[in-house]
């Protein structure tokens, strides 16, 4: 009787050990799922941000709204805005130019006359995967002498 109840108490003993691993397969798997969802957020962000700065540096770089298309423009990824003056240009998930890419950059391009030159305000908005709500957006002013609006 003896041997009966230690063979039974090692089974017992077993499948409460498999019982607390598969507890913590399911807890790790859990873990992981979530660090690869914050992973991708994360890499949009970073991309986003990336892509707004240099739509903020092309805009101080540029004269007009032309220039500025201009200067985005690689392969056909920069269209003008059809409502406001701007730009809107397109880039793949690696952040090349790609004229059907997930990254969409809107860049409005807002001239106001301050005293003997122009500032241009320009706000950069980064959209990912076709969402209207912005990942990111950057918001810049650039003064130009002896330039109108």
């Amino acid at each position: 009787m003896k041997r009966h109840s230690h063979i039974t108490g090692f089974y017992l003993e077993t499948l409460m050990l498999i019982v607390v691993f598969l507890m913590i397969i399911l807890v790790l798997t859990q873990v992981f799922g979530l660090a690869q969802m914050q992973s991708t957020r994360a890499k949009r962000l970073t991309g986003a941000v990336i892509l707004a700065q240099n739509a903020a540096e092309a805009v101080s770089a540029s004269e007009t709204p032309e220039d500025l298309q201009a200067l985005l423009n690689e392969n056909g990824n920069a269209f003008p805005m059809p409502d406001t003056a701007g730009v809107t240009a397109r880039y793949d998930s690696d952040l090349n130019p790609d004229a059907g890419g997930i990254y969409r950059v809107d860049v409005t391009w807002l001239p106001e006359e301050a005293g003997d030159g122009t500032m241009i305000r320009s706000v950069a908005e980064v959209r990912c995967d076709g969402t209207e709500e912005p990942v990111y957006r950057l918001e810049t002013e650039s003064f130009r002498t002896g330039v109108g609006a």
